[in-house]
């Protein structure tokens, strides 16, 4: 069988969300690949690549057979490639990723697709999780389904707002998913921050039950990608003053639906 022809084989991390391939180099990979690692990206939410040492203007190139990219409006990109952002440790307090969150949602477009390269890792410790959110959508009963439906929330930080659905339509697939997160989204719409606060709490407290989530353990050289339309992430900060440092290329995405 030709490489052009072969068939990538994902094997699943957890019951409900994430797959990993150990037999694709992102920086040699042929459109039939690649149309495969689509599918399982739209099918799984999380992709995991294992022993991967790109180049910058290679990670970006991956990226960018996604679509156009993104840049971070308020944070550092790595020096000469302002759309790969540099997450770096910078102490726990400081933190902003421990927080369940998809990426940028203050944007009237955030983020489609995320792809973080582990480049600088502590001792032990470090870990990222990621939550299903088309699963947290079907678990909600029938009647709060008919009340988030057509509802909007607020989402801000960095000085941008934009207001999205709760419940989103996947672009691609048609899939529907939870659409709120505790790192951006502030209110819903016509309703004030306190009045909202216990029915957003709630649903993402029920958006990040345990068995939604896939806990990632990074090894040198690992990438991981996620699909933001349907997907929350954690990155826990459990090492104190260790180094950690990682790339992230993000893909522009279109405006929730």
């Amino acid at each position: 069988m030709s490489l052009a022809s072969r068939t990538l084989h994902p094997r699943k991390l957890s019951g409900f969300i994430g797959v990993e391939f150990d037999d694709v180099d992102l920086g040699d990979l042929n459109d039939h690949d690649f149309a495969q690692i689509k599918d399982a990206l739209l099918e799984h939410g999380v992709v995991i690549f294992h022993h991967q040492d790109l180049s910058s203007a290679a990670h970006k190139a991956f990226g960018e057979r996604f679509g156009p990219l993104h840049t971070h409006p308020a944070a550092q990109g790595v020096e000469g490639h302002p759309e790969i952002l540099l997450l770096r440790n910078r102490g726990k307090e400081r933190t902003i990723t421990e927080v369940w969150h998809s990426d940028v949602t203050c944007e009237q477009r955030p983020p489609s697709v995320s792809i973080l390269h582990a480049r600088v890792l502590p001792e032990c410790g470090g870990d990222t999780m990621w939550a299903n959110q088309y699963l947290a959508y079907e678990r909600l009963s029938e009647g709060l389904k008919q009340m988030l439906e057509g509802m909007r929330a607020v989402h801000s930080a960095f000085g941008l707002e934009a207001v999205h659905p709760v419940i989103r339509t996947h672009p691609e697939s048609g899939r529907r998913a939870l659409f709120v997160n505790a790192g951006f989204t502030r209110r819903f719409d016509g309703i004030s921050t306190a009045e909202s606060a216990p029915l957003l709490k709630m649903l993402i407290e029920h958006a990040t039950q345990p068995d939604l989530c896939y806990r990632h353990r990074w090894s040198p050289g690992d990438i991981a990608m996620w699909d933001n339309r349907g997907v929350m992430h954690f990155a826990v900060h459990d090492y104190g003053d260790q180094e950690r440092e990682m790339h992230r290329v993000t893909v522009q995405g279109d405006e929730p639906r």
